[in-house]
This record gives C-alpha cells, structure tokens and sequence, in this order.
C-alpha cells in the first residue's frame, strides 16, 4: 500500500480483496465474521490515512517520502530519528518542510552505510505534523530481536479497560488476545524500547484476567533455536549414512 501511494500520480488508487467474512473460517480477509478486527486492518487503516509518512531503502539510502491527499498543503517539523532495539539514538536529524497539496514528494535521504549502522538492529522513526512511521532496514526474519518482559499494567474504566504496556527493548507485532469480545484500539503494532504505549480495550467483560501477548520476539528466537535444532539433527544422521556406507 505504501509503495502504491509513494508511487503517486502513476497510481491513485488501491482495492484490496478482501474485507470481511460472512461464515467462520481462515482466509485473507481484514474482518473476521463476528466483525473483529485481524492484523491487516490495523496496518490498512495506518497505511492509508490521509497523510501518510513512508520510508523505503534504495541501495545504501534511506529515503522518506510524505503522502498528502489533503486538497491544501502542510507546512511543519519532519523528524528522523534512528534508534537501536535498546533505545539508543543512533542518528537524528530534523528540518521545516512543506508537503504540496495532492501530493508525494521526497523529503528527506541519508546515506546509511557511511553511518555505519547495524542494519538488523536499527529503526527508523519519521515524524511529521503528528504522523508517525516505523521502518526497518533489514527484513523481519533477520532483525536482531532480543527476548525481554512486557509490563502490564491493566486498570478498568467506563468504557472497557486500559492497558498500559512497556519493555526495555523493542517488541515487533505486539498481538494482544483474551476470550472476551471487545475491541483494542489498536493491535499488532511495534513497541518501542523504554516507552509506554496505552491501548483501550472497549468492552462489557467484568474481568480481563486472561490477557494475553505474543511478538515477533519469541517467534524469532524459537523458530532459529528449533530450525538451527533440525539442520544440526539432519546432518548427523546424513554423516552416520555415508560412515556406514564408506
């Protein structure tokens, strides 16, 4: 989606198959068929907010470019900022821009490599006129995540419960789950290092004792530590065959 609208004027639209669910059953849908919301529609109702913050590597350069389709220009503060998984500010810079009306236009660009900056341990955060974005320079399978804590920190309200949420090191595709039926303001999304993010959680259910979180964290560790398991196991016993045949 951000490729298409970074692409503007060459593309001005994009439809996306499919919406929702009439029966019980795993597809590509965004909404499953009580209505609820899967991954894929958060990430849609981001990617195509109507200003839209987006970054893209090309060769060794960092590249953000600001979406508008508002039908009057925006003048303010882009920002990039470049931490690792631990919060550490590896690079910053920030200046005054104006984004055209109707527009996509390049704002920024920075050569990476000549900062010499772990690619697999690095986020870059851009930020203009309160749009954010994430975006990482290696692919998801070969980030450098750690294994750490979620605090939790849940307290109930009128309209549901909120859920305060932090960890000393970044959580990539925080999926929150209960058996209650509510809503999460907001779901799958990256928690940065050493910060605090609150999520309402809009329903009727009296307790919300079995809330539950998985991340792209402990799938990462446990899908290397099982594969590196398997290929060492494979090896061997390829090894004892040829012993046994030489």
């Amino acid at each position: 989606f951000e490729a298409q609208r970074r692409a503007k004027p060459y593309n001005m639209g994009t439809l996306y198959w499919q919406l929702n669910d009439c029966w019980p059953v795993i597809s590509w849908s965004s909404l499953d068929n009580f209505g609820n919301w899967k991954a894929m529609h958060y990430k849609v109702k981001k990617a195509f907010e109507n200003v839209l913050v987006s970054s893209k590597l090309e060769g060794d350069y960092l590249k953000t470019l600001v979406v508008n389709d508002d039908l009057i220009p925006h003048t303010g503060i882009l920002s990039i900022e470049i931490i690792d998984f631990d919060g550490y500010i590896l690079w910053e810079d920030e200046k005054e821009i104006t984004v055209s009306k109707n527009s996509s236009e390049e704002h920024f660009h920075l050569n990476v490599k000549a900062e010499k900056i772990d690619y697999k341990n690095a986020l870059v955060i851009a930020t203009f006129d309160q749009h954010s974005s994430y975006f990482y320079l290696a692919k998801p399978k070969d980030l450098a995540l750690q294994k750490a804590e979620i605090v939790q920190n849940i307290s109930r309200n009128l309209d549901g419960y909120s859920i305060e949420l932090s960890s000393t090191t970044l959580q990539k595709d925080v999926f929150l789950f209960t058996n209650h039926q509510g809503f999460f303001s907001d779901n799958f999304f990256d928690l940065l290092p050493n910060k605090t993010k609150i999520i309402q959680f809009k329903t009727n259910a009296q307790t919300l004792d079995d809330l539950q979180i998985k991340t792209l964290n402990d799938f990462v560790k446990d899908h290397k530590s099982k594969s590196q398991g398997k290929i060492s196991g494979t090896l061997s016993n390829l090894f004892n065959k040829l012993k046994g045949t030489s």
